[in-house]
């Protein structure tokens, strides 16, 4: 795995070269035109530049093929659609004050990791790299941060199906519904959040 930040001061150029290559080419396994273009545009080159968010790239071991990455970042997220949510109204009484204790809700909104992009290209199957793979990579990078400046959720919005067949399973809620970035054609996105608590309890 590199960061595409380390990528200008690598040592062998050749490599940065073919990385830029396969990255102006990549094409994700499910068809998403804001995928194509933040990796085809240089769009991932400027969110590096001005600190807008960081993409890790995760390559083959060999070949250095570049089979899918995930891009980090931190938003902001209205806290009234949280405490509004299904999966918050389920919580107990003491687990709500236990998660929001001493938050800082500055205007109605709060600070939290999020995971912008996560992506496999369209010729590599999940039996070469798992979406579970991806995703444990990048919240392991979450939780590398977390260490340095703190952080108590992270949020996702992704097509429900993603939802229902990855993130659920690792322990995100859906908070909200917003439509796909792609277009009405696409079907409607999740927005989904996950205690970071939860992540250092299951590495326990």
């Amino acid at each position: 795995m590199v960061g595409v930040s380390e990528l200008d001061t690598h040592p062998d150029q050749n490599f940065v070269k073919s990385i830029k290559e396969q990255m102006a080419n990549f094409t994700p396994h499910k068809a998403s035109k804001t995928i194509v273009d933040f990796m085809a545009t240089g769009e991932v080159y400027w969110n590096e530049d001005c600190g807008e968010s960081r993409t890790y790239l995760v390559l083959e071991k060999g070949s250095n093929d570049l089979l899918g990455f995930f891009t980090l970042g931190i938003t902001s997220l209205e806290w009234t659609s949280v405490k509004n949510s299904e999966f918050w109204q389920g919580l107990s009484g003491k687990k709500q004050k236990h998660l929001s204790r001493h938050m800082h809700n500055k205007d109605g909104f709060i600070g939290v990791y999020t995971i912008g992009e996560l992506a496999r290209r369209n010729d590599v199957g999940r039996e070469r790299l798992p979406g579970e793979t991806l995703l444990q990579e990048a919240l392991a990078r979450i939780l590398e941060a977390r260490q340095i400046a703190g952080g108590r959720f992270v949020l996702v919005d992704s097509r429900k199906k993603l939802y229902e067949r990855l993130y659920s399973k690792a322990g995100f809620q859906k908070v909200a519904e917003k439509e796909s970035p792609n277009g009405p054609d696409d079907g409607i996105f999740f927005i989904s959040m996950l205690p970071i608590e939860n992540l250092l309890k299951s590495s326990d």
